[in-house]
């Protein structure tokens, strides 16, 4: 007895398979549109290091429990890189903003805004705890 050998499907599987090949082919030549999650990403990296190393020995809570804000605004300046525009506001435990005098190196530079929030505590014997909103844009 003779096996007939059954060649029906067989271009139907080579097409299939070129076609999917074209298909994943075509999704790696075609570039993803690039979004400004890792600039955002390194400006947020850039503002918690900032004040994480203010923080560290403790001289941001002295800065703002002595109400030192251009003190604090030259040390943002000199702690953070050139070409980053930045803003600081500070709230005290109930919310209410202690900075009367705007923290700023200038006006905004881009559209595009990194906001940082970052609770401070004080070592005083009354333990006051501060959060500091910062705004940070890259220059375009």
């Amino acid at each position: 007895m003779r096996i007939q050998k059954c060649r029906k499907g067989q271009i139907r599987i080579l097409e299939a398979f070129f076609a999917a090949l074209l298909i994943f082919s075509s999704l790696f030549l075609i570039s993803a549109p690039s979004t400004n999650n890792d600039k955002s990403n390194s400006l947020y990296t850039v503002g918690i290091n900032a004040l994480l190393q203010l923080d560290s020995d403790g001289s941001l809570s002295k800065l703002i429990k002595n109400k030192d804000w251009n003190a604090l605004r030259d040390i943002l300046r000199q702690t953070l890189p050139s070409g980053i525009w930045f803003n600081l506001t500070i709230l005290d435990g109930q919310g209410n903003q202690l900075n009367d005098v705007v923290i700023s190196n200038g006006g905004k530079v881009s559209d595009t805004i990194v906001s940082v929030e970052y609770v401070c505590a004080a070592s005083n014997p009354s333990y006051s705890i501060y959060t500091l909103h910062l705004q940070l844009a890259r220059a375009d």
